[in-house]
């Protein structure tokens, strides 16, 4: 599996265009490729408006050369229709997410992948950190050359930003549905045993949660993306939050907070938020994860870890409360079980979560506690 491209839109609204030669080793403009994933990390917010996410139309020009239409727009509510239109093949499906509760974050990831050899393609779209997938199956992608790609990637539609679109990136494989969450494999993880990094954990360790209990590790999810849009990775700064070092992580990893101010602030014992809800203040430092790259150099990647623990427990990782992966129900969903990351794992061996009690904060709020602690 690699990754060939990608296109970032930070939170300034500033494009950080990170792409190098398609399909390297380079291949010519013309070839086609016949297997391959685009990847969309967006927001779903209902209050952004519709519009293109990306948009990729060309008359005939040359004679040599055929009409296309590749086009992701982002509909008003939840919903995302892929249009893939050229001589011989006239696609358009729409996908749309779960209804997510209120206190939930909007935060989503879209990934259209084919196989033009084999005839197959899917839409998938997964909301929350993991567990709420929607798939739509394709009959007969075209495939893509290589060309347009480049353009696709290179020149985003005026409307992506403000419709939601994070960042886009390209592999030439099949790419499952990954994650939101996670921390780099570095992190020391709290265990009976004493201090553990977390890439070192295997199934069967154990792990403690802040109440002092020893759970068991199920499964360890490790993947290396892009270190671009819900992947970009952030530093919490130590000893904030009880930190007792810098913590690299997602944006969209879950932190869990306590104390007698988050009593006083919200009438809860305990209460969570998000890395990136820390974004701007003292806490959140700048990562040493280059996001920049000359236009012909390799994309940057990170990799990130997570936890799959028996009933959504959180463990301490530096010190700090953070949540394992939620998967919900998604064992008894064939569809999205295959088009998740997790679909190499027998399902027999995957638990079923409920959500986390406690609330999850606006990033106003966030904001508040963050500086209280501070101050």
């Amino acid at each position: 599996m690699s990754w060939v491209a990608a296109h970032s839109i930070d939170r300034k609204g500033v494009a950080l265009a990170m792409r190098q030669n398609i399909c390297s080793p380079a291949r010519p403009d013309d070839a086609l490729m016949t297997r391959g994933s685009l990847c969309l990390d967006l927001s779903l917010n209902e209050s952004r408006p519709s519009g293109d996410l990306l948009l990729l139309e060309r008359t005939i020009k040359d004679p040599e050369d055929w009409p296309l239409l590749l086009r992701v727009k982002r509909n008003l509510g939840r919903g995302i229709t892929l249009t893939l239109c050229q001589p011989g093949c006239q696609l358009e499906h729409r996908i749309i997410a779960g209804t997510a509760p209120s206190t939930e974050s909007d935060a989503a990831r879209l990934i259209y992948s084919w196989d033009s050899l084999l005839r197959w393609g899917r839409l998938a779209l997964m909301t929350g950190s993991g567990g709420n997938i929607a798939t739509v199956e394709i009959s007969s992608p075209p495939p893509l050359r290589v060309r347009d790609a480049k353009t696709l990637l290179s020149l985003l539609p005026a409307t992506a930003e403000v419709c939601g679109l994070r960042a886009v990136s390209l592999n030439s494989d099949i790419v499952p549905l990954t994650p939101l969450a996670g921390l780099i494999p570095e992190t020391k993880i709290a265990t009976p045993d004493g201090e553990t990094s977390l890439g070192q954990l295997r199934r069967g360790d154990l792990v403690l949660t802040p109440e002092g209990d020893a759970v068991p590790v199920l499964h360890r999810i490790d993947r290396r993306v892009p270190a671009t849009g819900h992947d970009a990775p952030m530093r919490l700064r130590a000893p904030f939050f009880g930190l007792t070092e810098d913590l690299l992580l997602a944006p969209q990893q879950r932190l869990v907070i306590s104390g007698t101010d988050v009593d006083y602030l919200f009438g809860r014992p305990d209460v969570r938020l998000t890395a990136e809800m820390l974004q701007g203040t003292a806490v959140a430092a700048p990562t040493t994860v280059a996001l920049h790259s000359r236009p012909d150099g390799p994309c940057p990647l990170i990799e990130l870890t997570q936890l799959i623990l028996p009933r959504h427990q959180r463990f301490i990782a530096a010190g700090t409360a953070v949540e394992s992966l939620y998967l919900g129900r998604l064992r008894r969903k064939r569809s999205a079980y295959e088009a998740s990351a997790l679909s190499h794992l027998d399902r027999n061996t995957l638990p079923e979560h409920a959500m986390d009690p406690a609330p999850l904060l606006r990033s106003f709020d966030a904001a508040v506690l963050a500086e209280r602690r501070i101050a």
